[in-house]
Parts: structure tokens; C-alpha cells; sequence
């Protein structure tokens, strides 16, 4: 009860700067509508700021906060937000608390707490809380049994390996009776995956700030994880049973066979993915969060709350410092890429010429497409 006196008239705002465009019935949804509706809720900003907010709201409304959603930084208030929206030079930004998702991107310096999506090598200012499950996920239809007629990848196409597409691979599969399909769009439905394939080339600055969602959201909906040995996936393996270690199409087909030849080892991994997921369902990740904010965030803030009126140099400096790491980051993550292509593509020169040129002091745009308009 003291607490939560305490806590009474505290301001939390979820910051969405694609507030007018994709959300302005947001405020007027209950949490229900991420089921209803999943694919609005894709993107950094739809799945971190907009979905938090409609799965926190009632719960720290209940604790005596008074919750609500604003474009910018609130002065005074308690403010979260993405890290594409925390670049923010003004003043009143300055005096928000601000706890900021890093996301994928480069280090967050201009906040007082930054969230990241896994544990490994977390800064004194940055914890771990997982991204919520994959909204409205559909599980593997349970009367498939142990059969193994598909594989699914199901993500984002722009790092997908280029053996995705080999004739070789796709006959292997077809010859086992194993269908493969690269889903873009519909990332929730698992009704009819056999195996689900967690694989992408990318640059090892970028696959570190990764989340382990693929391998957890299988877990949910009860299908088997091949993967590839992203550092957040080798974060969670507790053993053999957690996901099959892959590096290329070979290691599937193997696995294909190894798991047809013994329907009870396919057992086994549903079994074990099941009893995993509990720890990354709905209700833990909410506890993850109000721990946070109630036992860390909160208190901070309060103590806080003189210092904040005169920090707008502090604030200054760390936007500075957040730019150049922005643009660092860029530069590495574009020299990692051209590195990696053997043939040294137009394409890949052309991303690293980009780093270096970008404006570091442009405001980073709405480049998602609202999700009103994806498929």
C-alpha cells in the first residue's frame, strides 16, 4: 500500500512518434486488439512501444500511475520509448526520465535506463526484458503428431541466406516430402509448421542486439527450432533439447532425417520448447516489466526529479555522443556486410558509402510502412 501511494499521479508516457498516422485509436484498444489485429503490431516501434502499451496499461493504471501516450518526450514525466525516437535535442526531453528501447541499434546514451532484447554484454545502464511473444500466435495443429511435412521460416527476407533459394537444398527437402516456405507476412500462424528454421546472414554487430523471438516463439506454438547459432539463441540453450544446431542446408536435411527416424526425439524437443516458453509467455514478461519500472525505474525518477530541471547540458552532450555512436555503428555494421559478400557488390559499397555520409543530425524517419498498410 505504500508503494502504490507513492506511486499515485506518477506520469508514464509511452513516447510514439508514429502516433497520427498508425495509432490514433491506440488509447481507445484493450489488449485484446493484438490478437484481433497482429500485423499492426509489427515493426520496433508497434511491437516494443505500442504493444507494451496496451499490455501494461491496465496493470500500472491499477498500481496508481496515470499512463498515456504522446509523440515526444514529456517534461517531467516518466517516458517510454524506441530508440528511433529518443534523438530528441530539446529541452523538455531533457527533463523526462527516460527509459528508452535500444532495439537493434547502436548504444542508447542519452537515457537514464535502456532496455536491450538479450543479456550478453549488457552496460551498466542497459537490462534484459525479452519481447512479448508473437501477437495472436496460432499454434502447431496438435493432430500433425510427429510427421515432419514443412519447414518454415518466418521473418524479414532482407538477411535471409542466399542457400534459401538453391535448387539442391529445395530438392533434398522435396525428395523427403518436406515442403519449404519463406513466410514475409503472417509470422503468427504456426498452425501448419513441422519445423520452424531460425537462419540469417548478417553482420556479427547486428546479430549481438538481436532478440532470441524466433526461438521462443516456436517454443509457444509447440514446433521444433532448427537455428543457427545467433549469440541470443547460445544465451538461452539450457541443452540439447532447447533447439538443433544448424550452419547450412546440410545440417537441416541431417536434421530432417535424424527426426523422421525418431518421432520421439521430435517429441521431446515439443515438450521441452513447451515447458521453455512459460518463461518468455505474456504474464512473466508483464512481471518482468513492472519489476523494472516499480523496483528500479520509479524510484529513480524520484530521486531524480530536481536534478532533471538542470541537466540540459548533460542531455546536450549525450545526444552528441548517441549521434557518433549511431553513426559508428552504421559504419561498422556496413563494413561487416561488404566483408562478407565475397564478391564485393555494388550493392554492399554502396551501404558503406551511405554510413559515412548519412546526416547524423537528421531526425530518424518514420521509414516503416504504417502498419495500417502491411499485408
Amino acid at each position: 500500500m505504500a508503494m502504490q501511494e507513492t506511486q499515485r499521479g506518477i506520469r508514464i508516457t509511452f513516447v510514439l512518434r508514429n502516433r497520427d498516422r498508425d495509432w490514433a485509436d491506440l488509447e481507445r484498444l484493450d489488449e485484446s486488439a493484438i490478437t484481433r489485429d497482429p500485423r499492426r503490431f509489427v515493426g520496433g516501434r508497434n511491437s516494443w512501444i505500442a504493444q507494451s502499451y496496451l499490455r501494461l496499461r491496465d496493470a500500472l493504471s491499477a498500481r496508481g500511475f496515470d499512463v498515456g501516450l504522446c509523440r515526444h518526450f514529456e517534461p517531467g514525466a516518466l517516458c517510454i520509448a524506441h530508440r528511433d525516437d529518443a534523438n530528441d535535442f530539446s529541452q523538455a526531453a531533457s527533463t523526462a526520465y527516460r527509459l528508452v528501447i535500444r532495439a537493434d541499434r547502436a548504444p542508447v546514451h542519452a537515457c537514464d535506463l535502456a532496455i536491450v532484447q538479450n543479456g550478453l554484454g549488457a552496460a551498466r545502464h542497459e537490462r534484459f526484458i525479452p519481447l512479448w511473444p508473437q501477437p495472436g500466435l496460432v499454434p502447431r495443429d496438435p493432430s500433425r503428431g510427429a510427421a515432419i511435412r514443412s519447414l518454415a521460416y518466418q521473418g524479414r527476407l532482407g538477411s535471409a541466406p542466399d542457400w534459401f533459394r538453391s535448387k539442391a537444398f529445395l530438392r533434398d527437402l522435396g525428395a523427403r516430402g518436406v515442403a519449404f516456405e519463406v513466410r514475409a507476412t503472417g509470422w503468427e500462424s504456426y498452425r501448419d509448421v513441422d519445423l520452424a528454421l531460425a537462419a540469417r546472414r548478417e553482420s556479427p554487430r547486428v546479430l549481438a542486439t538481436k532478440p532470441a523471438t524466433k526461438l521462443y516463439n516456436a517454443w509457444h506454438a509447440g514446433v521444433p527450432v532448427l537455428a543457427m547459432p545467433e549469440p541470443a539463441y547460445l544465451e538461452l540453450r539450457r541443452s540439447v533439447f532447447d533447439f538443433v544446431e544448424v550452419h547450412g542446408p546440410g545440417d537441416i536435411v541431417r536434421a530432417v532425417d535424424s527426426l523422421r527416424r525418431d518421432p520421439s526425439l521430435y517429441r521431446a524437443l515439443v515438450a521441452n520448447g513447451l515447458q521453455r516458453a512459460a518463461d518468455f509467455g505474456i504474464e512473466r514478461t508483464r512481471d518482468r516489466w513492472l519489476r523494472l519500472i516499480e523496483a528500479e525505474a520509479v524510484p529513480a525518477f524520484l530521486r531524480s526529479r530536481e536534478t532533471r530541471e538542470h541537466r540540459r547540458l548533460w542531455h546536450l552532450g549525450a545526444m552528441a555522443r548517441q549521434k557518433v555512436a549511431s553513426r559508428q555503428h552504421r559504419i561498422a555494421v556496413a563494413w561487416e556486410r561488404w566483408m562478407d559478400d565475397a564478391g564485393g557488390s555494388r550493392l554492399a559499397f554502396d551501404r558503406v558509402r551511405a554510413a559515412f555520409t548519412r546526416d547524423t543530425l537528421a531526425e530518424t524517419p518514420l521509414s516503416e510502412p504504417s502498419n495500417l498498410q502491411q499485408p
